[in-house]
């Protein structure tokens, strides 16, 4: 843990109560804790999604966009993958639940060991991939602007595998784990990061 992170946790105790963070607490909280622009953006649209997804999906909304707001937390105070999200439940273990938590930290089972064993999870490991893909498919079009990508484009930059190879294909389809088709999940991310194009600058 890095030195200093002790004070780090102790700033984040906000005095909530028993209450789930709202949205513009959550924001808070990231932006006091996440220093570039692009990394608090990834969280919004990856909230977004998460968000987009519970609708459809019959879940609670507002839990699942806190859990994409939150997941990347610690990314700037971690080392790297062996320990992401394990700062971030330090961070975040008096503010939220432990079912968020294990949300967040499942989205980095590979170092974590905590299983994709629920909806919840599986969504957050989807949506963190595919928020990655709608934003490069954005950022060629000649507008940047991601009211002019349209589900058969989307559809057709994840069959190119030289397209934005860092949102993982595989990540991404565990989407089929929830129920859903790729085209629908592909059509659900769209959605719901049109919602906060605003906020996204794109």
């Amino acid at each position: 843990m890095h030195s200093g992170s002790k004070l780090i946790f102790e700033e984040n105790r906000l005095d909530l109560g028993t209450a789930m963070l709202k949205r513009e607490d959550a924001l808070a909280l990231v932006r006091k804790n996440v220093a570039k622009e692009n990394n608090v953006k990834h969280m919004i649209a990856v909230g977004a999604v998460m968000k987009e997804t519970a609708k459809q999906l019959g879940e609670d909304a507002s839990k699942w966009e806190l859990v994409g707001i939150l997941h990347d937390i610690d990314f700037e105070r971690c080392t790297g993958l062996n320990d992401h999200t394990k700062i971030a439940k330090e961070m975040l273990k008096d503010l939220v639940t432990d079912e968020i938590i294990e949300a967040i930290m499942a989205h980095n089972y590979e170092n974590t060991g905590v299983a994709l064993d629920s909806r919840i999870k599986k969504a957050l490991v989807a949506s963190d991939a595919v928020s990655g893909l709608v934003v490069a498919s954005a950022l060629v079009m000649p507008s940047k602007k991601i009211e002019e990508v349209r589900l058969d484009s989307l559809m057709k930059k994840f069959k190119s595998k030289d397209f934005a190879k860092g949102a993982s294909r595989d990540r991404i389809a565990v989407c089929t784990e929830l129920g859903m088709t790729l085209e629908g999940f592909l059509s659900v991310a769209l959605e719901g990061m049109k919602g906060v194009s605003g906020e996204l600058g794109l």
